[in-house]
């Protein structure tokens, strides 16, 4: 398809917005820094709903306030009780439904911290909690019947990671979740944390509470992009970032992609505006239930040198302190418009056969160095798939293998004994794995699985050299010779496995086993946690190139492999099947325009951007798709 055949959406007909996926925001009680916390939302926002409204945004969450409820106690602020009743009834008349939170909080608001509680911990002093469920089941009583209270909703990162266990998490969130059921069995039950993104602030898991709720949530924390992918926000692994997480929240529950947005002002509007577009549709793309945006409004900061307004400390919205629109809400405005068009009743995802497993050991405290590198690595696992087209998911040690049909495990140091009991059984069932060197003693099912003698870690290199043994048993590789620090190279000896690659000694750098009716690679080089160790930004071309070839190659072989090919690695691509016509999502991840050869199994009669307009002829498999800078477009395909 050309440039001047790409469909134009003319003025649509249709849905306004997709009630299966819902778009939100958080509205927060104070929008000025000078304000208190008895400010709680002291404004008329009949004016915000109605705008939200006009944007497609379809949902807003609110957030109460325990400290102004409840000053005395047992004594509630009948006041503050009116306000949130004056506040569900302008979300009424705009037709905007709210998610009701109880004990999240921010740094401005100062909602938990009820100056009768004298400091005691309100996640697990007893008499506390009781407090916190008396104030739950009053609000959740008086407003039961409405229908414009979406779901409720219990904690945030800011409430959430003061807890010091798993048990006490789940004892309080189990207990809560149990207070708001006495009242309400209708509404979903959120609890406000993302899983992966504690376990890395504070090493609790959260999984285990947050599966006893309605819904899950994703979000990335300032804190965990600087640790996973500190820098440019509109290209590279940061793009990824949103549906990494998002992958690594669902856990059997429907999720929202919550907190979409940037996390201060030293990000250009424009900018700001490409990296959300990005994350809506690559939380649409990836499976989430709904997103929810990080904020409504700017926070308007006092005065202060040398900036008028720390971009450091300002919480960022869609609408600056004024409440003019920013660039980011016509693009949230233009994304309801798609995802408004595709009915998730019609048409399902493109099935994922393929994961990158995230080992266990990234729970171990120091010294244990697994909780730095291996999430990183993993990230970069996925985007190795990713940049191959393969449909790919997350897993973990000790899930359920059984739905999958590739494996990726990118530079793991150590796995249980029972996890390499279940990578065996997968791969002579007929599953093919992809497994790196990540240091240290190889476990003996390694000979066994990958036909191959550990004689010991070479330790740290600084170029990564390829020479190819086998062309093309494993995709279309190519030999070179880069610098790249490597913290291990495992040595190989052979026990029954091919040699696909080496070093420039020859020492084996790929090889490949069967074993059973699958088959397994083995890489000797820890390449994903290289690249995430060292510049994610400016790893080399080659290195990217051979893990995108091999774990391309390895899911294709194994009946995992992209259902529409795609000849650009920057371009995501997912493809929505219906019973008559398909609906494929193109995503640039690149800061540059590209034009991407999409390739489907059958031929392409037409194309047509899915808010309507004129369709585009194809009458071939293949056809272009000019993408700008970031871009994104649906088009439903026609099929001969």
């Amino acid at each position: 398809m050309s440039d001047d055949a790409t469909p134009v959406a003319e003025a649509e007909s249709g849905p306004f917005r997709n009630q299966l996926f819902p778009i939100g925001v958080d509205c927060y009680p104070l929008d000025e820094e000078k304000r208190s916390f008895s400010d709680w939302y002291d404004r008329d926002l009949a004016g915000e709903f109605a705008a939200m409204h006009e944007a497609r945004i379809s949902l807003a969450r609110i957030y109460v306030s325990w400290k102004l409820f409840e000053p005395q106690v047992g004594q509630y602020n009948d006041e503050a009780e009116d306000r949130l009743g004056d506040i569900i009834a302008a979300a009424r008349a705009k037709d905007v439904r709210l998610i009701v939170a109880f004990f999240a909080d921010d740094r401005f608001a100062d909602m938990n911290e009820v100056p009768w509680g004298k400091k005691r911990d309100a996640r697990t002093d007893e008499y506390l909690i009781q407090r916190e469920i008396a104030l739950v089941q009053r609000i959740v009583n008086r407003y039961r019947t409405e229908t414009m209270i979406w779901a409720w909703e219990l904690g945030n990162e800011a409430f959430c990671s003061g807890f010091a266990s798993e048990d006490t998490l789940q004892a309080w969130a189990t207990r809560l979740r149990d207070a708001i059921r006495e009242v309400d069995t209708a509404r979903a039950i959120i609890l406000g944390v993302d899983p992966e993104t504690l376990v890395r602030e504070t090493g609790v898991d959260a999984g285990p509470a947050i599966g006893v709720f309605e819904y899950g949530v994703s979000h990335v924390t300032a804190g965990y992009r600087a640790y996973a992918a500190e820098g440019p926000v509109t290209h590279g692994p940061a793009t990824y970032l949103d549906s990494f997480l998002l992958r690594s929240a669902l856990r059997g529950l429907p999720v929202l992609a919550d907190g979409v947005g940037v996390h201060s002002l030293d990000v250009a509007a424009a900018e700001e505006a490409a990296y959300v577009r990005m994350a809506l549709y690559s939380s649409l793309m990836n499976g989430a239930a709904g997103v929810m945006l990080r904020r409504w409004r700017d926070m308007a900061a006092e005065k202060r040198e040398p900036y008028f307004r720390d971009p450091f400390e300002v919480l960022v919205g869609m609408n600056d302190p004024k409440g003019r629109p920013k660039p980011v809400l016509s693009e949230v405005q233009k994304f309801a418009r798609v995802a408004a068009r595709l009915d998730l009743r019609r048409y399902t995802r493109a099935p994922e056969r393929a994961a990158v497993m995230v080992p266990a050991e990234r729970y171990e405290p120091l010294p244990s160095l697994a909780g730095l590198y291996d999430p990183r690595s993993c990230l970069q696992g996925y985007i190795a798939a990713k940049e191959a087209h393969v449909p790919v998911g997350l897993v973990r040690e000790g899930d359920d293998l059984s739905a999958h049909m590739a494996l990726f495990i990118p530079s793991a140091a150590k796995l249980r004994s029972e996890t390499w009991g279940a990578i065996a059984q997968f791969v002579q069932s007929g599953g093919s794995v992809v497994l790196s060197y990540g240091g240290g003693d190889a476990d003996p099912a390694v000979r066994e699985i990958f036909g191959i003698e550990f004689l010991g870690d070479h330790g740290v290199r600084r170029i990564v050299s390829c020479r190819v043994a086998q062309p093309g048993l494993l995709g279309d590789l190519t030999p070179f010779d880069v610098r790249l620090d490597l913290p291990h190279y495992a040595l190989l000896g052979n026990s029954g496995a091919t040699v696909v690659a080496t070093d420039a000694t020859g020492s084996p750098l790929l090889t490949l086993n069967q074993f059973g009716q699958g088959r397994a690679v083995f890489l000797a080089a820890p390449l994903e946690r290289a690249i995430a160790q060292s510049d994610p930004w400016a790893a080399p071309d080659q290195v990217r190139s051979l893990l995108r070839t091999v774990y391309g190659s390895v899911a294709g072989a194994a009946g995992a492999g992209p259902v529409i090919d795609c000849d650009d690695p920057s371009a995501e691509v997912a493809l929505f099947l219906g019973e008559t016509d398909d609906v494929v999502m193109v995503l640039n991840h690149s800061a540059e325009a590209i034009t991407p050869t999409l390739t489907a199994e059958r031929v392409v009669a037409a194309v047509a951007d899915v808010r309507g307009g004129k369709a585009a002829e194809v009458g071939a498999k293949a056809f272009g798709v000019p993408l700008p800078p970031n871009g994104a477009i649906a088009l439903r395909l026609a099929y001969a």
